[in-house]
């Protein structure tokens, strides 16, 4: 498992979810593959390299474009059709040639022509959401709702995770966000992800948290 369990030893001070990058895309990137993982755009994820496949991935991504791509497997073992891209926002080198490092998503691709050696690597194509509309508006409004009774269960919001979202200019943004921080189970996480179609993936985000918010109360003692 290669997901960072010490995530101070990276500096986050200049880390922030809005942080953007220029818009150019590589057709080619290395692929982490981490079957529990999913890296949704905008979202931050702390990572411990340590395998020395993945050393040498993130060596030529720190001299290159600062981009490498997270994808899980399918029930098949093959590495899944979408994934998603991040650029490394920060990262820490260890003595002993590991590193600490901090992604930050900022697209969903899809991979084609996927080689294992050296390391995981795949051709990409930005997979770029549709159907986002004013029409959401509404149904926003009932995942707002939706996650302040998760909260009120006691889900934990990342640090500052309410001023961020108070800033985002669209609804497909919102839905990654919310997932990323209240969808922990990973096959619902991965079909979040896969979904382009803006209104589909709140239709689904919101029976993940109602469903989530059904498990709470049944196990309330008091239920």
């Amino acid at each position: 498992m290669s997901e960072n369990p010490d995530a101070s030893k990276v500096p986050t001070g200049s880390v922030t979810p809005d942080m953007k990058t220029d818009g150019m895309y590589p057709s080619h990137v290395g692929v982490m593959i981490l079957p529990g993982l999913t890296l949704f755009p905008h979202s931050l994820l702390p990572l411990y390299i340590f395998e020395e496949r993945y050393r040498e991935m993130l060596r030529d991504a720190l001299t290159g474009d600062r981009m490498f791509a997270i994808a899980h497997v399918d029930e098949d073992g093959n590495v899944a059709e979408v994934g998603g891209l991040g650029v490394v926002r920060a990262c820490v080198a260890n003595e002993d040639g590991t590193s600490n490092l901090i992604l930050q998503g900022i697209a969903r691709v899809t991979f084609s022509r996927v080689e294992l050696e050296p390391y995981p690597q795949a051709d990409i194509a930005i997979m770029n959401d549709f159907g986002d509309d004013a029409s959401l508006a509404g149904l926003q409004q009932e995942i707002d709702e939706a996650c302040r009774k998760v909260r009120a269960a006691g889900v934990q919001a990342p640090q500052g995770f309410d001023q961020y979202l108070a800033q985002i200019g669209s609804h497909g943004a919102y839905a990654d966000a919310i997932a990323s921080a209240f969808i922990a189970e990973p096959s619902e996480r991965r079909e979040l992800l896969e979904e382009p179609n803006v209104g589909i993936r709140m239709n689904r985000l919101l029976n993940f948290l109602l469903r989530q918010i059904l498990l709470e109360f049944k196990d309330t003692p008091d239920a």
